[in-house]
């Protein structure tokens, strides 16, 4: 009889806290903790999934979670509730926008979740800097400063710091990824697990830093870990597939972005992938539906307007492909594949200082791509520009001495101007690289055959 008092008020507090009767404050969504405090009071049961069912719950129960409340007693009835309960949206805080910034999600989709869930900060011109240089859009930006702000009652000066902390890593490591600084980005989104291991988005950034660097089986395990810990993330299943697209297997990639889409039929960037996927596999129309799905969703999406151009190319539409990349460069001059795709387009209606033109922008933007060097040589010669053609396939080789169609063409350009040792030297390099290159290996051939004379 000693604990008989202390007993009935601890279950008395309970009744107090879980009740939902208990006024208006009670009535918010059970918390991790709470759905747990049921299980050990013995309030796992049919009372306790009505509970769930009345009040929700306001977090992802991972079926690590379920099984160990199973472990301690819960019910069927109550587990069945608990994976049928939808989280309550609760505001967005500094660290969840930076990682879904990180994690590919699009601007256009973190915009409409800010608007539509509101943020738990009052953002600083600071802040604002971290996400535009992470690859927030100018639309993000907007979407933050009118956000609904709803500040909590209590601040943990502990967990505060630790937020900061790792606000500054997921920050970084979004920027640096911007800049295509692969490995550092890596270092900066491991030091954010290691203060936030069970962040399923920061798993995504993470295997997207290690695609870069194409490490495609840590990549893979990034990507299956952010599906443990939260099975419904269709940017866990959209990281995935881009995983497996970089080990080659484009069925399983195809798989994981359609159970994105089904998880989420308003993921433009899966859709966008999904369409590249397609392509690849020789499935133009299927490629050509999903870009155009992507634009549904966004009409904004320049990578979608650019992709759709380069499918409509890859079909002979040239005219239809110019417009779409003239469309992706009105929304972002900075396109670098448009600039490129469009140059390609123009080459192809004969319009030699137009690609010429598109293709140096295209390489003002990233200098080290090695297949705007190559289209720009392409253009070059076409035009007549020897000496230009020479100097853009060097730096193509330069960049990758693997490219066989490059050392085949120097080779071409280089006997143009005369020098047959060296295109010699070239033809036979292109087809010692590929084999297959028939081309090249006739050219070395028929070149020697002349010399030999």
């Amino acid at each position: 009889m000693k604990f008989g008092r202390p007993l009935t008020f601890f279950l008395l507090a309970a009744a107090l806290v879980f009740s939902p009767d208990a006024g208006a404050q009670q009535q918010k969504p059970l918390t991790r903790e709470q759905v747990k405090s049921l299980v050990s009071n013995g309030l796992a049961d049919e009372s306790g999934a009505r509970m769930i069912e009345q009040r929700g719950i306001d977090f992802a129960p991972t079926e690590d979670f379920l099984q160990s409340l199973k472990a301690a007693g819960a019910s069927e009835a109550f587990l069945t509730a608990l994976r049928a309960a939808k989280p309550a949206p609760r505001p967005l805080h500094q660290v969840q926008i930076l990682a879904l910034v990180a994690g590919e999600v699009p601007s256009h989709r973190v915009a409409m979740l800010v608007k539509e869930r509101g943020i738990n900060f009052k953002p600083k011109q600071d802040y604002l800097d971290e996400v535009r240089l992470g690859g927030g859009s100018d639309e993000l930006i907007t979407a933050l400063k009118n956000a609904r702000v709803m500040k909590p009652l209590t601040v943990d000066p502990a967990a505060e710091a630790q937020r900061a902390e790792l606000q500054q890593h997921v920050a970084r490591g979004a920027e640096l990824f911007q800049k295509r600084q692969y490995a550092e980005a890596e270092a900066e989104y491991r030091e954010a697990l290691r203060l936030d291991p069970q962040n399923p988005d920061l798993h995504v950034a993470l295997a997207r830093a290690l695609n870069g660097q194409n490490k495609n089986d840590q990549a893979l395990a990034e990507a299956r870990e952010a599906l443990r810990l939260n099975p419904q993330s269709d940017m866990g299943h959209y990281s995935l597939g881009n995983a497996l697209v970089n080990t080659g297997d484009m069925d399983g990639a195809i798989r994981e972005y359609r159970e994105a889409l089904r998880l989420n039929p308003h993921n433009e960037a899966a859709h966008i992938n999904l369409g590249n996927t397609l392509g690849n596999k020789g499935d133009r129309d299927g490629e050509i539906a999903e870009y155009r799905e992507a634009l549904r969703v966004n009409p904004k999406n320049d990578v979608a307007h650019a992709y759709l151009g380069a499918a409509l190319g890859d079909k002979g539409d040239w005219d239809g492909e110019i417009a779409e990349e003239r469309e992706a460069l009105r929304l972002n001059p900075n396109n670098q594949f448009a600039h490129g795709n469009l140059g390609a387009a123009l080459g192809n209606k004969g319009d030699w200082d137009g690609e010429i033109a598109e293709e140096r922008e295209a390489l003002r933007l990233n200098p080290k791509s090695e297949e705007g060097h190559f289209d720009l040589g392409v253009a070059l010669g076409k035009k007549g520009d020897l000496d230009g053609a020479i100097a853009e396939f060097r730096e193509t080789i330069r960049l990758n001495s693997d490219d066989a169609d490059a050392h085949d063409q120097l080779g071409h350009y280089l006997e143009q101007k005369g020098n047959t040792v060296q295109a010699l030297a070239q033809y036979r390099q292109a087809f010692t690289l590929d084999p297959r290159n028939s081309a090249a290996k006739a050219n070395y051939e028929r070149l020697l055959q002349q010399m030999n004379k």
